[in-house]
């Protein structure tokens, strides 16, 4: 899923500004947020929906629909699911699916619904649909039944739900805009052929695995009608690939270009650049049952020898800031800093028992400090550092052997490699709970570096249980004092998210978390 989620991003620039301004939701609060849509919006886009119909060249190759498994954000992102709660541009939790929602206890909430959606089969949502979805999402999806940690779900009235945890979960509502909890009619996945019954904007007219997935407005959509009458999401996993399209004029949007190529868009009076900071950092993964970097020693050796601010200037462009922890300094528990060497990255090898043979070549007993580094083609950028390092760390009497894989979260469950490049989406509600369950639980399948620390895990429990933002975010900075020490990761960078879009295109706007790509909003000049 990564990628992620991932993420990135997903922005806009004076939104992104406002990230300080998150706020946690308080105990026993009542949340009312009307969703955007209403009679004069709606007679005004019905006025527009022509059609007009937009293509976007796509980073990634789902290989279904089906919202409750490993493609939720592909199906999120192409405007036919929604979820009960959606995040804005400050990553506060907003109504969308649900209306308003209060806890009554500790582990309580109750959630009202919005009346008169209806699925993409015309079929009507209700408590129960939404219930028999959510029950499904828990059973199909790890990260939904880690995020939302459920002990029961109720129906008590035709359009509200009563969500019972078994503890106390803050970020519940936050975690509900994950697109692994999109609501379904659960009764049309019949079949892994099915096309799933959603609620968004768009409902799916054709998916073809490895090529595309197209979407078309949904006429009994229950809030603002959508603009197009078609969008195509067109997998093209190149970064290159995906920039030639959009220069050629295949595609009005090309998603995650490579930065080094922004300035010749910019120049293209055809095209414009759309850029913005991101919650998403790119890391080095290690493998912890690695020969080599099971060794804390070996990580914080080639933790130290990494050249970020180079890569922010040559590889990024000057479209990111440094790493020094999952979070960006934007958000109060991102203020953190790296943790220095005690010595020189030879002295510590030295003390270790490497020793450099006649060719510069750390050695220890007869074998050398040699390690595999895997990488990506769906981020260029991370490709582009893998080679930055390689040549940093040979330098120093490293050998690094790059590999190439085309899936990612597929390589690393495997076991032969040793570290690898990685990229996620750390703070996508605004809040630090949901990487850390995924990313440093010991039962978690995300949990790509298989590490595990009891100090670590007991401090993510009282992370669950802190009762306001304060005591959040000083339980979070706890946290990363372990893993900075531990250093199961290194953090590269945080980047920003770079589109390439066609001028004429509107609507079009990345937002933080990377979910929201196609919406009812989105329009093209015919």
């Amino acid at each position: 899923m990564i990628s992620n989620h991932s993420r990135r991003s997903w922005l806009i620039c004076t939104g992104v500004m406002l990230l300080l301004a998150v706020m946690a939701l308080s105990g026993c609060t009542s949340n009312k947020t009307s969703n955007s849509s209403g009679k004069d919006e709606n007679a005004s886009a019905q006025q527009t929906a022509t059609g007009k119909k937009l293509v976007m060249a796509y980073t990634w190759k789902p290989s279904g629909v089906d919202p409750h498994g490993d493609n939720n954000w592909d199906v999120m992102r192409s405007g036919a699911g929604e979820t009960l709660v959606r995040l804005n541009e400050k990553l506060e939790p907003v109504a969308w699916l649900a209306k308003e929602w209060k806890q009554d206890s500790p582990t309580v909430w109750t959630f009202s619904l919005q009346d008169k959606v209806t699925f993409h089969n015309g079929k009507s949502m209700d408590a129960a649909s939404v219930k028999a979805s959510l029950l499904r999402s828990i059973e199909k999806s790890h990260l939904a039944k880690d995020l939302l940690n459920v002990k029961s779900i109720d129906v008590s009235g035709p359009l509200a739900l009563k969500i019972t945890t078994n503890q106390p979960n803050a970020a519940l509502v936050s975690n509900l805009a994950d697109p692994s909890t999109t609501v379904l009619d659960v009764a049309s996945m019949k079949d892994e052929q099915s096309y799933p019954a959603m609620t968004g904007a768009f409902k799916i007219k054709a998916f073809s695995k490895d090529q595309s997935l197209v979407v078309e407005r949904y006429d009994g959509y229950w809030g603002e009608k959508a603009r197009l009458a078609e969008a195509t999401m067109k997998f093209i996993t190149d970064g290159n690939s995906r920039l030639m399209a959009l220069q050629s004029g295949e595609v009005d949007v090309a998603t995650d270009i490579p930065v080094d190529n922004a300035e010749v868009l910019k120049k293209n009076d055809r095209l414009q650049v759309l850029s913005a900071p991101s919650l998403r950092t790119h890391m080095l993964v290690y493998n912890m049952e690695s020969p080599v970097f099971k060794d804390a020693a070996n990580r914080k050796v080639v933790d130290s020898l990494i050249p970020r601010t180079s890569i922010v200037s040559a590889v990024m462009r000057g479209f990111g800031t440094e790493a020094s922890s999952p979070f960006p300094s934007i958000l109060p528990f991102g203020k953190v800093e790296r943790k220095a060497l005690d010595g020189t990255a030879d002295q510590l090898l030295t003390k270790d028992g490497w020793q450099k043979d006649a060719q510069g070549t750390w050695t220890k007993q007869g074998k050398p400090f040699e390690v595999t580094l895997l990488t990506f083609p769906q981020r260029p950028e991370l490709s582009v550092m893998a080679e930055v390092i390689q040549s940093q760390l040979l330098k120093e009497g490293i050998q690094v052997k790059i590999r190439k894989v085309e899936n990612i979260d597929e390589a690393l469950t495997k076991n032969d490699w040793d570290f690898a490049m990685y990229s996620m989406l750390t703070a996508h509600t605004g809040e630090p709970q949901y990487f850390m369950d995924m990313f440093y639980s010991s039962k978690s399948e995300a949990n790509v570096s298989r590490y595990s620390s009891k100090p670590l895990e007991s401090i993510l429990n009282s992370l669950k249980l802190a009762k306001d933002t304060a005591q959040r975010n000083a339980v979070t900075l706890q946290a990363l004092d372990i893993i900075n020490t531990d250093l199961p990761q290194s953090f590269i960078v945080h980047p920003d998210n770079v589109f390439g879009v066609k001028k004429g295109v509107e609507g079009f706007t990345p937002h933080p978390i990377e979910y929201y790509y196609i919406t009812a909003q989105s329009d093209i000049a015919e």
